[in-house]
């Protein structure tokens, strides 16, 4: 369970958007994300520090390993205080920073429970490294109870460039991966992965773009499907702009490169998890460490 005391208000009742924060490039890189996405879905944003328990000397005394800047000059940084944030400011009560006790896989699990999404940056190990001594972002792809967005760390920006943290800006196009299959089971799944798409893509007035790669083409009954299903995201999002496409070839390399250029790639979460789905190479894990672009993966 995530304890520890809440830096900022109790925040709203609505959606909620959790991004892990230890201070890293590639934390710095997730939080910029989240806390553009938490504005455009008009959702609170919980930034969770989490440190493993044996960084915890005693009960009494939570002896935490310090953060530069503090946790509570993060938060306060969102909420227009004195930094060269390069987002909109957030209302202080859409915002909550927490230290979170047990590690930070555990922790972000936990908190998914109750979040809409779950947001974390990575350093880009190697797939076999990742899955040998362990992986955070594998670990919460894994079992997180909501979908998991990862971002990589693509080194540090520029002095004063801040363009760099906005490269992969939330209204660029937004790329739906879909898996052939059939089935109501499958139809399902493919409904939630389209539905997360989509909804992001609406609110940051982005256009949607679904995909299927190789594997022989769309089944029959799934083509059938496909008009339905954009009809009812046009009638859900009546502004959004929906594309479908069929592309060729291995299904990782052509979802990296088409959507390097993307704001966002959405694909289903891996069917299996551990050490031997990674070493197996489960294209979503692949995916993982092999697009460019934030990829989301929707349980």
């Amino acid at each position: 369970m995530v304890k520890g005391t809440h830096l900022f208000g109790p925040g709203s009742t609505g959606g909620q958007i959790v991004v892990g924060y230890n201070g890293s490039p590639a934390a710095q890189r997730a939080l910029v994300w989240a806390a553009a996405i938490s504005s455009a879905l008009e959702d609170t944003l919980k930034i969770v520090h989490a440190v493993e328990l044996d960084l915890v000397p005693s009960r009494r005394g939570y002896a935490l390993r310090p953060l530069s800047p503090p946790l509570e000059m993060v938060a306060e940084t969102l909420v227009g205080g004195p930094s060269t944030w390069p987002g909109r400011p957030l209302a202080r009560s859409r915002v909550r920073a927490v230290h979170a006790f047990g590690g930070p896989a555990a922790g972000l699990v936990d908190a998914s429970m109750s979040a809409e999404l779950v947001v974390l940056g990575t350093r880009g190990r190697g797939r076999a490294r990742s899955a040998l001594i362990g992986s955070v972002s594998y670990a919460v792809v894994a079992h997180a109870y909501c979908p998991v967005v990862v971002l990589h760390d693509v080194g540090r920006p520029a002095r004063g460039a801040h363009d760099d943290l906005r490269i992969r800006g939330t209204d660029r196009e937004v790329v739906c991966a879909l898996r052939h299959g059939d089935g109501e089971a499958h139809a399902a799944r493919a409904g939630r992965i389209v539905s997360a798409a989509a909804r992001i893509a609406d609110a940051c007035a982005a256009p949607l773009r679904l995909v299927t790669v190789g594997g022989g083409g769309v089944s029959d009954v799934a083509a059938q499907r496909l008009p339905y299903a954009v009809a009812s995201l046009a009638s859900r999002h009546p502004g959004l702009v929906v594309t479908v496409d069929r592309l060729d070839g291995d299904p990782v390399s052509t979802l990296a490169e088409t959507s390097s250029r993307s704001g966002l790639l959405v694909v289903g979460a891996p069917h299996r998890s551990g050490v031997t789905a990674v070493l197996a190479g489960d294209p979503s894990y692949r995916l993982i460490h092999d697009a460019t672009c934030p990829v989301m993966l929707v349980p």
